[in-house]
């Protein structure tokens, strides 16, 4: 075909776009700090999405009024050369983190930087049973990728539908892309809720790319409906409908409290309506008021290098939490953002645009995308290849406890609460476990022996540096988790407030108070909270018998902390100092004695975390405690040759729980 469809958008640049953009990834890094005002951000994501339909298909159309052709080679190197590079030296600089031992879970990231890297990251992540509103639960510095993995899969998709439509329909090209498109976006919004709907985690309905594609379609109707305008600016109605949206958005960034479940049924879909109205005012030759606000020189300024912000802030924060770098949230936060800036600045300086603007020819152009793919999977390899591979079976072959006396009743501070009923097979109890890394450890174990009664089932939230002090997002986060999960008990461990509880124990205290009284909020359906003794830990590298003192004194703050909560709130809380589990005649030790002679180990190499010995020593004094308080029935001893002591958790790193003997 030589001609190509008239009246459309040419592509032209829009300043108030890169505002819009900037309003977008500032709400997107101010939800990842866990800013009060800012429970909604992550919709920032979604105004993101909008805008590349929008744009994407304005220069697909525009390209095939020009010519008459849509040179598909063309359009995807023009992608590449914007958005790998950038993701390359990303990818590259983790894995150099992660070779020289920095603080990232090398058994998670080589698949995660793959995934990242072909552009699939969103179904790792569902595969992966991650769920974004736990991003946190699970801090992959690579988690942010899915929603760059779902733009590039419709870059890849669309300009093929999009052709086909403008073939088809000829002269009647428009009706017939408009109904289409109709037509998807109502079958993706469909798609998101029956999905949410149907499932207690609604991670496959966010990441989906069938389930998120409306929002990418809804910017691809405005850019196919843009050239029928007949103003050039905005009439009254719309203007008045795009300060309407652009407020509500605002509003809903900063109002909404973690992702209640009307979100997914049609709340999501609102959004993007929302931005589409304010997307199609301000893209206008003229773009009105709205649009000159958007246009302000500091929006536009954050707006250009927003892929840069966006890319690099969410590794930043995951690598540089406040007990980290050693500094109060705050001023963490203010470092954080600093590092973000700076790391930013020269993305878009020395590798987006120098990217953009470099013409390879020949065999340089043939070899960049390969040659470019190839040295990047080489570095993640080589810097992931000591990740524990043989490590699941040492583990497997290190004894587990077989003994259900190790621990019992007699260390209880009190009896735990009462159920509000009894637990069957047939509606059994619901347990959210929440923490640190070390009840990340203590997870498998734990739901492994409750979910053996055919009595209980167990979801965690449990993560490597979760604490109230350290982690600022759970007040956002829950309210979703429990009006999604339903649990009636939550059982949490963790140490990383263990510093606050003994430096600021009244502010503490009431810390603990408000969180407890979030999960056990009214008419959530939470009978009520176990909280668990952390466990003592060893001598660590380097760290001095005045250090070790310290750290033990912290932990026994943390106790007397949930000790009180527990007995100012009995009929709800309970505290568990089952610590003593893991200790020999009141001591910490690595390892503890089997039955029948012999040791086997029950903590890592870094005397912190627990080994499926511990592990598996741990639950039993815990089910000990609970399970007749509970009615529960009596786990069979088979639950201990499961198949939980081969999880990937007790090889990380490789040799983490060395099948060994004390010396």
């Amino acid at each position: 075909m030589t001609a190509g469809p008239q009246n459309v958008v040419k592509p032209r640049h829009m300043p108030a776009l890169d505002g819009l953009r900037a309003v977008a990834v500032a709400g997107v890094v101010a939800y990842h700090l866990g800013l009060p005002a800012a429970g909604g951000g992550y919709l920032g994501v979604d105004v993101f999405f909008v805008l590349s339909g929008f744009l994407i298909t304005g220069l697909l159309l525009g390209e095939w009024s020009a010519s008459g052709r849509i040179s598909l080679r063309r359009f995807w190197a023009r992608r590449a050369r914007r958005l790998l590079p950038a993701l390359v030296v990303l990818l590259v600089t983790l894995a150099g983190v992660g070779w020289a031992g920095g603080t990232i879970d090398r058994s998670a990231l080589r698949a995660d930087a793959l995934s990242a890297l072909a552009y699939v990251a969103n179904w790792h992540l569902i595969s992966a049973h991650q769920s974004y509103f736990a991003q946190f639960a699970a801090p992959s510095p690579l988690q942010h990728t899915w929603s760059l993995a779902i733009e590039e899969q419709f870059y890849l998709a669309w300009p093929l539908v999009l052709i086909g439509l403008l073939r088809l329909g000829r002269h009647r090209w428009r009706a017939l892309s408009l109904g289409v498109i109709a037509a998807a976006v109502a079958g993706s919004a469909a798609t998101m809720a029956w999905l949410a709907n149907g499932s207690a985690d609604p991670s496959r309905a966010y990441y989906g790319t069938d389930s998120r594609a409306f929002e990418l379609l809804v910017g691809a109707g405005l850019a196919v409906l843009a050239g029928r305008r007949r103003r050039t600016r905005s009439g009254p109605a719309l203007t008045a409908l795009s300060w309407a949206g652009g407020l509500g958005l605002v509003a809903a960034m900063t109002l909404l409290s973690g992702t209640p479940s009307w979100m997914y049924d049609g709340g999501f879909l609102a959004a993007a309506v929302l931005a589409g109205l304010v997307v199609d005012s301000v893209s206008r030759p003229d773009p009105g008021r709205l649009g000159r606000c958007l246009a302000a020189r500091p929006l536009r300024a954050v707006g250009r290098v927003s892929y840069g912000l966006y890319l690099w802030h969410w590794p930043v924060f995951v690598l540089l939490s406040p007990r980290s770098i050693g500094l109060a949230p705050a001023l963490a936060d203010l470092a954080r953002l600093a590092v973000t800036g700076a790391l930013t600045t020269a993305s878009y300086l020395l590798v987006e645009g120098p990217a953009r603007r470099w013409r390879p020819s020949g065999w340089r152009r043939r070899l960049m995308l390969p040659g470019t793919a190839a040295a990047t999977v080489g570095a993640i390899l080589a810097s992931t290849g000591a990740v524990a591979v043989a490590a699941p079976a040492a583990v497997r072959a290190a004894p587990v406890l077989h003994s259900a006396t190790a621990a019992g009743g007699a260390m209880l501070a009190g009896e735990p609460f009462a159920l509000s009923r009894s637990p069957t097979g047939t509606d059994p109890l619901r347990v959210l476990v929440i923490g640190d890394s070390v009840m990340n450890t203590e997870e498998p174990a734990l739901a492994a022996e409750l979910q053996s009664t055919g009595e209980a089932v167990v979801r965690s939230l449990a993560f490597p540096g979760w604490g109230l002090t350290s982690t600022t997002s759970w007040r956002a986060d829950w309210p979703g988790y429990i009006a999604r999960w339903r649990p009636e008990v939550v059982v949490g461990m963790w140490s990383w407030d263990n510093r606050a509880a003994a430096t600021e124990p009244a502010a503490y205290r009431a810390l603990l108070r408000s969180a407890l009284a979030e999960l056990m909020a009214p008419g959530d359906g939470v009978d009520g909270v176990v909280l668990l003794e952390f466990p003592k830990v060893g001598q660590r590298d380097g760290e001095t018998p005045a250090q070790m003192a310290a750290v033990e004194a912290q932990r026994r703050a943390w106790s007397d902390a949930a000790r009180a909560a527990a007995s100012a709130e009995p009929a709800r809380v309970s505290f568990l100092p089952l610590a003593s589990a893991l200790e020999v005649d009141g001591n910490y030790s690595a390892w503890l004695p089997v039955a029948g002679g012999g040791w086997s180990r029950a903590r890592t190499v870094d005397n912190t975390h627990l080994c499926p010995t511990g592990a598996a020593r741990l639950a039993t004094a815990f089910m000990a405690a609970v399970g007749p308080a509970w009615h529960l029935g009596e786990p069979p001893q088979s639950w201990l040759d499961g198949p939980w002591s081969a999880d990937h958790r007790y090889a990380d790193p490789a040799g983490a729980c060395p099948a060994d003997q004390p010396s």
